[in-house]
């Protein structure tokens, strides 16, 4: 099933607007993303979508960088809580999933710009951290009857230090497989975007196909968007672009296209590209 998220709009702050245009249009499978303003989840049930929920939702009143992997207690607090409270919403409105964010070795201060490296954490103590929290995390969801995946952190050139990745946790295929491995089989799945793995092939130097290929079996939910290999540009995708070359691969999963400032003629057209190519 194909899914647009409500990042997809052009101005996608006032989710009720995105999902009005969506209704108006008859796009009809949604997911909740994560670029929002603060509002009452109590307005989602007046719609009839089916929907699926990802990463930094409910948007909280106050603002901060969602971090499983933080040393900072009061922000790895924050995130278990929000990551509760979308799993309630996903009670609500009957969203079978909540996917979340990879953790972080540093608290960013601004995600999509050079994190500063001032605090960093050691790595191994920020992944058995990231896994402490996710097993709080699959014990609340368990209990609500929602699924959870991770998706896999995209790695750009602005944070890496001489070639290395210090900051940014389960990037690739060997670090992912431990964090799979403490949880038991099909107890957590990943939310593969893509978009994501052009980029960091690229710049972590691994064959992006072969890692599709690799990690596949273990992928729950997909995301889409096109770039130009170096960034994650949430571009529109187009028939010959390589994401739209690997969704038939997981035909069988949800696939949501995560492009952003479109509008609603450019997310149907590029919801109907990514139907074809799972044909």
């Amino acid at each position: 099933m194909i899914y647009a998220s409500t990042s997809c709009l052009k101005n996608p702050q006032n989710i009720i607007r995105v999902l009005d245009e969506y209704e108006k249009v008859g796009i009809e499978n949604v997911e909740l993303g994560s670029v929002h303003s603060n509002f009452q989840t109590k307005k989602l049930r007046k719609y009839n979508f089916n929907f699926i929920t990802h990463g930094y939702f409910p948007p909280p009143k106050t603002p901060f960088n969602f971090n499983l992997a933080s040393q900072r207690k009061i922000i790895r607090e924050k995130s278990i809580k929000l990551a509760k409270d979308a799993i309630d919403v996903c009670s609500d409105i009957e969203s079978p999933i909540f996917t979340f964010h990879a953790g972080f070795t540093v608290d960013p201060s601004k995600l999509g710009k050079r994190f500063s490296r001032e605090g960093m954490a050691d790595r191994e103590i920020a992944i058995d951290t990231f896994i402490e929290s996710s097993h709080t995390i699959l014990d609340y969801a368990s209990s609500n009857g929602i699924n959870l995946a991770m998706e896999l952190n995209v790695v750009q050139k602005f944070n890496l230090d001489n070639g290395e990745n210090n900051l940014l946790l389960f990037a690739n295929y060997d670090e992912t497989m431990i964090f799979l491995k403490k949880f038991r089989k099909n107890e957590m799945g990943l939310l593969l975007d893509l978009g994501h793995t052009s980029v960091t092939s690229h710049w972590l130097k691994f064959d992006k196909n072969k890692f599709v290929t690799k990690i596949r079996k273990f992928v729950s939910v997909v995301h889409a968007s096109n770039n130009n290999g170096l960034q994650d540009q949430h571009k529109e995708l187009t028939k010959t672009c390589w994401q739209t070359s690997k969704l038939k691969d997981f035909k069988k999963k949800p696939i949501t296209l995560e492009t952003m400032n479109l509008t609603t003629d450019q997310i149907k057209k590029n919801i109907q590209i990514a139907k074809d190519a799972i044909k």
